[in-house]
């Protein structure tokens, strides 16, 4: 059957689709602003989808579909709808749902806070009164839904009733593959499909990564998982109904351990060259030369690779309380149906047990680096502290050294003042005997002489000076 026959020939009874759409509401070591970005970033959303959906009295769901103010989240889980605008029509008691009509298209939609999380549910169907309909009915049912802008994951489910009189094993990837190119608007090749089954049933998975930031040379990357649920009967999609309210709780699970794997991978290779970068320095350590400076930018590097540790801790112990989460509901959907549920799940549990292994050794290999740094900056503290006592020291040199040279000239100027005039006139005395005025020769004479006698004397003082100066500061 090619795929042009599989979506004019092929119909389904009451066509389904079931949205799980989630966003972080506060994550790991968050600043509140992140917190009202990430809100927006959901209501935004949240106006992206209802903007095609009407009330049974033709009123459009854009105009009353909102979030409640923050300040209201008082409680940890639970509604987060704003019910104070929306119409009687749309409401039921002690019901957190909004029930739509668009056309023959019935809609029920949810808006929760799951602890750090919210969670967009929206179940979009045709009424089995409505009689079959063709695949491309689920373009109108997932309207505005595959291009939602994804952060912490998203999964969709197409289902439908189709008898196993209807089709062939080997039509399944091919009436899968058509189901979900209406839902996306582009073909899908039924070769990127998993075909499994549950609850006697064809499940056909199909895993799409997103990458949802980018920054430097690295992705944080999410799932756009979507599956197809061809039921059997009426009775299969009745015991279905009951499973997808645990698969809340499990694809949650689901995409948070993706989510921050994928950080957690990030993390390992920004510490990794770190450590590599912090060995390399301790290996060159007296090829480096360390000043100030460096024992400033030390404890800065140290305690950007201490918070990076942490995260890459806290993310390990995220992934292990989910991966438990996880294996409670698996164990719940088993009790629920008595069926194993679909492999792509059950594997996944071992996947997840093997990203903690994983997580935990890139823990321990990198956890020694925190000590490294300390005994890098302890050695670098003790280097530095060596280099300027001896800069200190020369310093102190330098200064007695110029103590010794200004009272040097100090004294050979006061005593020349003193010396002058006396060995002036005894150098006249006798040189200029029985002359009225002093000679030049005996001037000259005179003053070379103080001057000589002025040095030597400045000479000795300024000695002494040197020697009481080093003397008092080396005590």
């Amino acid at each position: 059957m090619n795929p042009t026959q599989t979506s004019t020939t092929i119909k389904l009874l009451s066509p389904t689709l079931h949205l799980y759409h989630y966003v972080l509401r506060n994550s790991l070591n968050e600043r509140p602003e992140t917190t009202d970005k990430r809100r927006q970033f959901f209501q935004e959303n949240l106006q992206n989808l209802s903007t095609h959906l009407t009330s049974s009295t033709n009123k459009r769901a854009s105009d009353f579909v909102q979030l409640i103010p923050i300040e209201q989240e008082l409680a940890p889980s639970g509604n987060v709808l704003d019910f104070t605008t929306v119409p009687p029509e749309c409401q039921k008691p002690n019901n957190d749902r909004l029930y739509l009509e668009t056309g023959i298209i019935h809609s029920r939609l949810v808006a929760r806070r799951l602890n750090d999380t919210y969670l967009l549910r929206f179940t979009s169907y045709v009424p089995s009164i409505h009689q079959e309909q063709a695949l491309p009915i689920f373009a109108n049912l997932g309207e505005h839904i595959a291009n939602l802008p994804l952060e912490l994951g998203q999964t969709v489910i197409l289902g439908g009733i189709l008898p196993n009189s209807y089709y062939s094993p080997s039509d399944i990837p091919q009436i899968a593959a058509n189901c979900l190119s209406h839902y996306y608007g582009t073909q899908i090749d039924p070769n990127n499909l998993r075909v499994e089954e549950f609850l006697n049933s064809p499940f056909c998975i199909y895993a799409k990564p997103v990458t949802i930031q980018k920054f430097n040379n690295y992705a944080i990357e999410s799932i756009h998982l979507s599956c197809v649920f061809l039921y059997q009967d009426p009775t299969i999609e009745q015991q279905a109904d009951k499973v997808y309210r645990i698969f809340q709780d499990m694809l949650l699970s689901y995409h948070k351990i993706h989510f921050f794997h994928s950080q957690s991978i990030i993390l390992k290779k920004i510490l990794g060259q770190q450590y590599e970068a912090i060995e390399r320095l301790t290996e060159d350590y007296n090829q480096q030369k360390w000043d100030s400076q460096s024992l400033k930018k030390l404890p800065q590097d140290s305690l950007d690779y201490y918070k990076k540790l942490s995260f890459l801790q806290d993310q390990s112990k995220t992934v292990g309380v989910n991966l438990k989460n996880y294996q409670e509901c698996l164990r719940q959907i088993q009790q629920q149906t008595g069926q194993t549920p679909p492999q792509f799940f059950t594997e996944f549990e071992q996947e997840i047990s093997f990203y903690r292994e994983q997580m935990e050794a890139n823990i321990g290999f990198l956890s020694p680096g925190i000590q490294l740094y300390e005994k890098l900056m302890l050695s670098v503290q003790t280097q530095v502290s060596i280099d300027e006592a001896a800069h200190q020291n020369q310093q102190n040199q330098q200064q007695a050294k110029l103590g010794q040279i200004l009272a040097g000239v100090g004294a050979a100027i006061g005593v020349g003042q003193i010396i002058e005039a006396p060995i002036t006139a005894t150098v006249s005395h006798r040189l200029d005997k029985g002359k009225p005025e002093p000679s030049i020769a005996s001037s000259w004479l005179g003053a070379s002489l103080s001057v000589l006698l002025s040095i030597g004397i400045g000479y000795c003082i300024s000695l002494a000076v040197y020697r009481w100066f080093t003397q008092s500061k080396v005590s």
